[in-house]
């Protein structure tokens, strides 16, 4: 007999997702939190399956969880068992080491070979935790996967992949169609053979969220892949977890691509969710007859403070309330989430439950405030102050000229954008006039569009690249001059995760905008951070993440510098990371995109009087 039982919570959850039920339930990723709490190292703890699933299930009891959350870490299994370097923590979750892509060119994906779901990497101990899930707790095991877009960027990286996306679709395609019908199809449909009464699949894809990538992007390249997927797996297959509603042109047309993705609910969370607020959520779900899933921001149980973890959630609840179907989720209760935090919040949900409820009524999501709006709108401008350059006589050919480059930057024209500055050289138009009139003026544009929301992600990146290739001309006569950088910068992705989108953005505008950049690459450790920090000596030090379960990582980083009184300014930034989250670890500065983050790294190097 199964020890742990939580099979009414599970009947309660169930009811409430369809029929709807008095009581809302709640749900939560806590795979790291268990981890943790557990006292399991992560290296066992993600490599051994019946201490991940005994130690979920202890902490879910312990702390009086509705239900455990049997969700590893499931964007590394299927890559890792592709041949992509893996790297296990003793304190958080494991990661995958893409330094070396396996895939570039259209070459590379003949030679990826299919894996075995009973022997390639930790695939096999995926079905162990689901053997696991029946003997300890007699539950039916949900199986997730690495869905194909996320999956493609591990394999090509992210950047890597929106370049070829825009210059040869047909290549991702054709890895896509590999990912779908070699990998993940078979994988599941293994699941499924083994487990008859599973009931659904459940894919991850949060680097497919707005606006990484836009919803164009998103309908040809991981909507359909997925709904390849649905055609080839025995079970319905959902994936719930794109985010970025907040940054929808058309948002009943996200909604809409969310639906064909998981067609029984619709989940939106924060921040996005506090920013819209709850009402477009309560309408849409009532008019489409849909139970809601709500999500509480990590950062919000990692901070605090209480009483602003227990009004987030009463407010939740209430609209799920109002729906009538539905559940609230705890988003990502991470290895640094204080475990008091985890329990006031548990807290709230049974005191709303219990119909203790002081905040009855109150909207605060949806507010100018929640949205960040305070009336004065942030600069994205990379400088406050540029250099003196020369202006150019309107009419004239230098006018024409910078223009003409300006347009090829904002055009992402790398070709004409090197030619152009060429020309531009040629015809003895200064080289300062060249960067700060045509090439960073033409970032400063784009800066502001994403700003606005008129671009997203893909299309600043595409600029940047046109950007660089002019800089790299510029950059031979610059030296010549002897011009010095502004300032020497050094840039990293904290340990544990391997993305460098946000990174590499910030790069390329910091080396237009005039410093030096000293990139250290992905997953680095803090304390190889501390020492390339002490051998290069930089004006400023920038860490990203774009996993919530790196962010404990970029806080050790933050408390390594701080503990040996280190002079170096730090700043942060990347999609999950928020200015609130900056000022708990006490980072120096916070950049919230690429352009502010390069204005971030501007003002603290006027600060300290570096030239």
């Amino acid at each position: 007999m199964a020890k742990f039982d939580f099979s009414e919570n599970i009947k309660h959850l169930n009811a409430a997702m369809s029929s709807g039920v008095k009581d809302v339930p709640f749900i939560a990723q806590m795979h790291e939190f268990a981890m943790r709490e557990s006292g399991i190292p992560g290296d066992v703890f993600y490599t051994d399956a019946k201490k991940f699933v005994r130690g979920t299930l202890e902490i879910t009891e312990r702390f009086e969880f509705d239900t455990p959350s049997f969700i590893w870490d499931v964007y590394n299994v299927e890559a890792q068992a592709l041949g992509c370097g893996f790297v296990t923590f003793k304190d958080m979750a494991p990661a995958i080491e893409n330094v070396s892509p396996l895939v570039s060119c259209e070459a590379d994906i003949a030679k990826l070979k299919a894996p075995d779901p009973y022997s390639s990497g930790r695939m096999p101990m995926v079905l162990e935790i689901m053997h696991e899930m029946k003997v300890q707790a007699n539950m039916i095991p949900t199986p997730g996967f690495c869905a194909p877009f996320t999956l493609a960027s591990h394999l090509m990286t992210f950047e890597n992949l929106i370049v070829q996306m825009q210059e040869n679709p047909k290549f991702v395609h054709k890895l896509m169609d590999f990912l779908v019908d070699e990998v993940l199809s078979p994988f599941m449909n293994t699941l499924v053979k083994e487990f008859p009464d599973i009931v659904t699949v459940e894919g991850s894809d949060a680097v497919a969220s707005l606006p990484f990538i836009t919803q164009d992007m998103l309908e040809e390249f991981a909507l359909q892949p997925l709904e390849r997927m649905q055609k080839q797996v025995a079970r319905p297959v959902f994936c719930d977890n794109w985010w970025g509603d907040s940054y929808a042109p058309d948002l009943p047309e996200f909604w809409a691509q969310k639906r064909r993705a998981t067609p029984t609910y619709l989940k939106v969370q924060d921040p996005d969710l506090f920013k819209l607020g709850v009402q477009p959520v309560i309408n849409y779900a009532r008019k489409n007859n849909l139970p809601v899933v709500l999500g509480v921001d990590n950062n919000v149980f990692q901070s605090g403070p209480e009483e602003e973890i227990r009004m987030r959630i009463h407010e939740y609840m209430e609209a799920i309330e109002e729906v009538g179907k539905g559940a609230l989720y705890l988003c990502s209760l991470s290895a640094v989430t204080p475990a008091e935090n985890v329990r006031i919040a548990i807290e709230a949900c049974k005191d709303f439950r219990a119909g203790k409820r002081p905040w009855a009524g109150q909207r605060r999501a949806g507010t100018p405030e929640a949205r960040g709006e305070t009336g004065k709108k942030a600069s994205s401008n990379t400088l406050t102050t540029k250099p003196e350059a020369v202006t150019a006589s309107p009419g004239s050919l230098e006018e024409s000229m910078l223009d003409d480059i300006f347009d090829a930057v904002l055009d992402a024209d790398d070709v004409d954008t090197t030619a152009l500055v060429k020309e531009a050289l040629e015809k003895d138009i200064s080289v300062h006039t060249i960067l700060n009139e045509g090439l960073i003026a033409a970032m400063d544009e784009i800066g502001d569009d994403f700003a606005d929301g008129t671009i997203f992600v893909p299309e600043m990146l595409m600029s940047a690249r046109a950007m660089k290739a002019g800089l790299e001309v510029v950059r031979p006569v610059l030296t010549d001059t002897g011009e010095p950088a502004k300032g020497t910068v050094m840039l990293a992705t904290v340990q544990g995760d391997v993305h460098d989108i946000g990174k590499n953005l910030v790069g390329m505008m910091l080396e237009g905008a005039g410093y030096e950049v000293i990139d250290l690459g992905v997953n680095k450790k803090p304390e190889e951070i501390l020492e390339r920090a002490n051998e290069i000596n930089p004006d400023v030090i920038g860490l990203s993440a774009l996993l919530t379960t790196s962010m404990p990582s970029m806080q050790k980083t933050v408390n390594l510098f701080r503990k040996v009184n280190s002079k170096y300014p730090v700043i942060v930034g990347g999609a999950p990371v928020t200015k609130e989250f900056a000022e708990v670890i006490k980072a120096d500065g916070y950049g919230e995109n690429a352009p502010l983050a390069v204005e971030a790294v501007h003002n603290l190097i006027a600060k300290s009087g570096v030239r």
